[in-house]
């Protein structure tokens, strides 16, 4: 998963469904490895991206009765499908967080806060989450 843009409180996430799964209303953490700041996102939005070259690729697929002769190698085709198959979603941010030198995290309120793209990705569960804004449990990196 990578950080792509964050525009006021809206985020843009893109991944790849072949290494990891993503469902509308998950929660994901998203910590900066620098400093240790970052903010909780839920995901509101699940889409593929509008790519010209894919979207031309697809057309012309579902153009031809025939599917055209290849020439790419294996690996490229490989490669290809991957981006093709790429998924974004779309997120909105719920609070900020700090993770300590032990690696327990406090929520707070978000303040604009924005985390660099060298970032590290964490899902955690609703009741963990709820759990945690009570103060009840340690969520920790």
């Amino acid at each position: 998963m990578q950080l792509l843009m964050i525009e006021g409180d809206s985020v843009v996430l893109v991944y790849n469904p072949l290494r990891e799964q993503v469902e509308v209303g998950e929660n994901i953490m998203i910590i900066d490895r620098g400093d240790r700041r970052g903010i909780l996102v839920q995901i509101v939005e699940i889409s593929v991206p509008d790519l010209p070259g894919i979207l031309l690729n697809i057309i012309r697929k579902e153009a031809s009765e025939v599917e055209g002769i290849k020439h790419a190698s294996r690996e490229a085709s490989e490669r290809y499908h991957a981006v093709e198959n790429m998924k974004y979603t779309r997120a909105r941010v719920t609070r900020q967080l700090i993770a300590d030198k032990d690696g327990n995290i406090t929520f707070s309120m978000w303040t604009g806060y924005v985390p660099s793209r060298n970032a590290d990705f964490r899902r955690i569960d609703e009741l963990e989450l709820i759990e945690a804004l009570r103060g009840h449990v340690h969520v920790r990196v």
